[in-house]
């Protein structure tokens, strides 16, 4: 019984960090709104940026002690997505966005 038990914490803090990297991976550019939301569940943020939809999901796992975490960003022109990834959206020039990762 102590040992099913072990099991059972061990695979649910490996399901725990694949969690929303893994299914932001998935993603594919071109793929629709719909199916970006089936994947990834309602996001935290959704508005609109000259032109483009950006939707950002934060990946912070309640009740557990964390030092990091990371906000993943989907880009969508004409309700198709045009990129994706962790970080944060910025302007990059008058008509373009970038995700910015803060990595140096």
């Amino acid at each position: 019984m102590k040992r099913l038990i072990i099991v059972a914490f061990a695979a649910a803090g490996l399901a725990g960090c694949a969690g929303m990297a893994t299914r932001v991976s998935r993603l594919e550019v071109g793929m629709g709104r719909d199916e970006v939301f089936d994947r990834l569940g309602p996001p935290d943020s959704d508005r609109s940026i000259i032109g483009y939809e950006v939707v950002s999901w934060l990946d912070r796992r309640p009740g557990r002690f964390s030092f990091s975490h990371k906000d993943y960003t989907v880009v969508l022109k004409d309700g198709k997505v045009t990129q994706f990834g962790p970080g944060l959206i910025r302007r990059d020039g008058k008509t373009s966005l970038q995700i910015e990762t803060g990595d140096p």
